[in-house]
């Protein structure tokens, strides 16, 4: 494999991961960033000094974030064909470097946040095939392969979309292109409890596929499985919401309460 250099970079150890979603992940990131811009495009410019889910920002300072992460796709995808990690993903804490982006960054009216918004999605469209499969790069979650690092990115634009239209009542229904940004989420939520030695198996009846997550010693698992009575119904954008701490888990995934733990570690971590 084709490595960045990664110091600094959080890593699991010893665990044997399987993923059955990183196929096709740039096709999925071009169709879900279309959508969002039309979404994010259609909510009048009046209503951005509202406020977001996010706790202090509202939805023109959630919409900047989103412009920032993206250039920041698109700059670990120039360091990594190097061979280098991108500055500025050194350091990089999500529970604090996003609100000190924001303090730096020059004054900008809603007009001239949407177009940066506008051009940074259509950069980190371009960028989502421009690594191989098997390039590793620098992610807030440790080192990956370059795909999980597309639906990571599409993870956190996704959660922010719904900050931003939930509040306005303006939210888009799930797309089927979604679900590999779910199914990488749980992945991520259920690499946090092999961390910590939580062990859990749960099967997930998301609508348009049925995942199986589990846990079992240093083998973490998020694959596809069949639909069979023991599958729990599980709404994709709303466990979305669960999972990144926007509302309890338990109000969204009617799961057995060692599951519900297990996942439930990702947003206490976040």
């Amino acid at each position: 494999m084709t490595r960045a250099r990664v110091s600094g970079v959080a890593t699991f150890r010893e665990q044997q991961v399987r993923f059955a979603f990183d196929q096709d992940v740039a096709r999925v990131n071009r169709v879900v960033r279309e959508r969002q811009l039309e979404v994010v495009g259609g909510v009048p410019l009046d209503e951005w000094v509202r406020p977001s889910r996010c706790a202090g920002w509202s939805v023109h300072d959630v919409v900047r974030h989103v412009a920032q992460m993206n250039e920041m796709v698109v700059g670990v995808a120039a360091a990594a064909r190097v061979g280098e990690r991108y500055h500025r993903a050194r350091r990089f804490d999500p529970r604090t470097t996003p609100s000190e982006w924001l303090a730096e960054a020059p004054a900008a009216d809603p007009e001239e946040t949407l177009a940066a918004y506008a051009q940074s999605t259509g950069a980190v469209v371009e960028a989502g095939g421009a690594l191989g499969a098997d390039v590793l790069v620098g992610t807030p979650v440790g080192l990956q392969v370059w795909p999980r690092m597309v639906l990571h990115a599409l993870f956190d634009a996704v959660v922010h979309e719904r900050d931003v239209t939930e509040p306005l009542g303006r939210s888009a229904p799930a797309i089927p292109e979604q679900l590999p940004v779910v199914a990488y989420v749980l992945l991520v939520a259920a690499r946090v409890a092999c961390a910590v030695d939580r062990e859990f198996a749960v099967t997930l009846d998301v609508g348009e596929q049925v995942l199986s997550v589990s846990v079992h010693g240093a083998d973490v698992e998020v694959v596809p499985a069949e639909r069979d009575a023991a599958c729990i119904a599980a709404d994709p954008l709303p466990l979305l919401d669960g999972l990144s701490g926007r509302v309890p888990l338990d109000e969204v995934l009617a799961a057995p309460d060692d599951a519900l733990a297990a996942l439930g570690m990702l947003a206490r971590n976040m």
